[in-house]
């Protein structure tokens, strides 16, 4: 049985920030199942992008390591932070790829010849359900936030606010849609009880 040597993460931290390739290659051997798995969760929609996402987080990993704070979080964590924030991105920039259903593979309906609007439809009440929490002006921040390719810059401008402040209403907004979606879960599980 051969043992393999897994480097700690110290160690990985330590070369990447040397920009030492060996820190690199352990990084992928140690972390690479998961980071897939965070990218996959994201972007299953997505499979043509996924290999693409995982080196964009993996060069990220690499140019940023000197960044990594142990007393904030893990490095596991960190890692994990970049590629979710990397696949998010990477839904935003391809979102127009996304075919939620293709003829092919389950509708043999000549009725059904684009189906472009209905996943925009299906993205819109997506959407709507996971922002019903919020007022209508918050509302309005996160859709042009997730609907469109305006810089946050821009965002704050159209709203008439600094960046600090739609940076704030988005936190707030984030938080909000947490408990709300929490206490849902909540309750759905005290009902099945």
């Amino acid at each position: 049985m051969e043992v393999v040597d897994l480097k700690t993460d110290e160690e990985i931290i330590e070369r990447l920030v040397q920009e030492d390739e060996t820190g690199l290659a352990d990084l992928i051997d140690k972390y690479t199942a998961l980071l897939k798995s965070v990218i996959q969760k994201h972007l299953y929609t997505l499979p043509n992008h996924q290999e693409e996402c995982l080196n964009d987080v993996l060069l990220a990993i690499w140019k940023h390591a000197d960044q990594y704070d142990s007393q904030k979080s893990s490095f596991k964590n960190w890692i994990c932070a970049i590629a979710r924030y990397r696949s998010i991105n990477y839904l935003k920039k391809y979102r127009h790829e996304i075919k939620n259903v293709t003829r092919e593979e389950t509708i043999n309906d000549k009725n059904f010849t684009n189906d472009e609007p209905l996943a925009r439809e299906l993205w819109e009440i997506q959407l709507a359900e996971l922002l019903a929490p919020l007022n209508k002006r918050d509302q309005q921040l996160f859709k042009d936030l997730f609907d469109s390719a305006y810089s946050t810059d821009e965002i704050a401008t159209k709203h008439q606010m600094t960046k600090g402040a739609l940076y704030s209403r988005l936190s707030r907004g984030r938080v909000k849609i947490r408990d709300f979606f929490q206490k849902k879960g909540d309750a759905r599980y005290e009902e099945r009880k």
